[in-house]
Formats: C-alpha cells, sequence, structure tokens
C-alpha cells in the first residue's frame, strides 16, 4: 500500500478535499519537526500515509457519531486524535506528557485551522471532565490503558459514566485481551485493521456501569 494522491487515499478512507489538505500540512509539519525531536519511528518516516495517517483516519468510521468529549490519551505526534479533529471532531482532547510535542500539536492545529484543547500532563494527573470515548495508539498494553481509564473515572463524584475505549492494537492484541484476568465487566468488539492485516481495533465498553448507576 503506497498513497501519493487524493485518489489513492479515498481509496481506502473517503475524505473531502479541504480534509486531505489539512493532512498535507500535517504531513510536511511532521517532516519538519522530525528533524529536531523524535516524533515518529525513524523507520516509518517513509510511510506516514499509510503508517500514521491512514490508520489513525479508519477510527472515524467508529467515532463518527460521537458527540460529546473524545479522549487521546499520550497523543504524540496527534495520532489518532489530531487526524480525528481534522476529519470533523469538534471535542477531541490531546493529552500528551512532552511539553515539546504539545508545542507541535498547537502549530498543527493552528496552521490546519482545526480546534482541539492540548493539556500538557501526565494521563494520571489529568483532572476528570465528562467524556463520551477515550483513544490511544501504540501507548500501551491493553490492561494498563483500561487501568488509566478506570483512574480517570474515579476522580469523578459519580463515577457513573465510564467513556467507551477505541484503542488501536497490532499482532500481540490477543495475548493483551487474554491477560485481562480482573477486568471481565468490559465487553470487547474487534474490527479489522485496513493497514495492518495482524492489526486490529479495539471497541470496549464497561457493561456494569447501567447497573452502577440505577444502584445510587
Amino acid at each position: 500500500m503506497k498513497i501519493n494522491s487524493y485518489k489513492e487515499f479515498c481509496l481506502f478512507q473517503n475524505v473531502s478535499r479541504e480534509t486531505y489538505e489539512k493532512f498535507i500540512i500535517f504531513h510536511k509539519t511532521l517532516i519538519k519537526w522530525q528533524n529536531s525531536i523524535n516524533l515518529i519511528s525513524k523507520n516509518t518516516i517513509e510511510n506516514i500515509w499509510e503508517r500514521h495517517i491512514l490508520d489513525s483516519a479508519q477510527l472515524y468510521n467508529i467515532t463518527k457519531e460521537f458527540k460529546g468529549n473524545i479522549i487521546d490519551f499520550g497523543s504524540g505526534a496527534g495520532f489518532p486524535g489530531l487526524i480525528l479533529a481534522m476529519m470533523g471532531h469538534k471535542k477531541i482532547h490531546l493529552v500528551e506528557s512532552d511539553s515539546k510535542k504539545c508545542t507541535f500539536l498547537r502549530e498543527v492545529s493552528m496552521l490546519s485551522e482545526i480546534h482541539v484543547k492540548v493539556h500538557n500532563s501526565r494521563i494520571e494527573n489529568l483532572e476528570y471532565f465528562d467524556a463520551e470515548l477515550i483513544t490511544a495508539r501504540a501507548l500501551a498494553p491493553l490492561n494498563k490503558l483500561i487501568d488509566y481509564a478506570e483512574a480517570f473515572v474515579n476522580k469523578s463524584s459519580t463515577k457513573n459514566k465510564f467513556p467507551k475505549m477505541l484503542f488501536l492494537k497490532g499482532k500481540s492484541y490477543r495475548q493483551e485481551i487474554s491477560n485481562l484476568i480482573q477486568k471481565q465487566d468490559f465487553s470487547i468488539e474487534e474490527f479489522q485493521s485496513i493497514t495492518d492485516k495482524f492489526g486490529k481495533i479495539l471497541y470496549i465498553n464497561k457493561r456494569n456501569m447501567l447497573n452502577t448507576k440505577n444502584e445510587k
């Protein structure tokens, strides 16, 4: 798979020309910044469009109906959160502990004229606010990601609203799912990645929140 044009991108993920132009701005800015800080792995620089932009953009088909806040844990170079914002999401929160990467995220959002909220914070220190969805890509094992989500929700005074979760995972996803021995109250739906034949998109929902809410 090699993407060199708008038409080729739309063979895999349909976007408007305006959105594609934002992706081009993102790509150019990423290349420029990559010379001074390590935003992506060096061995993926030649395949940014496939390995990073399209990989993130494929989540939009699952998230397009979400209207509430979306939190992107460990945003790094903006994948997938910044891409989803370019595709139309209006309430994206990018959480990144590295201040230089936060500066990069703000510059890209300014140049591409999109609105995102950048939180220069460790995930553990993020103050609670209502969120409909949590996303993450290449950040941590599945059990750790759910631990982060649970710790975040536990900061709420009511604790009766648990966000959905959407995580991009590679070929180790089965082992990561099997390691969730203590997480039996979560349902997991799998979607095939279009950029990695061994990869999956995991859509995770906490099943017992309705019961918890009724008990209160």
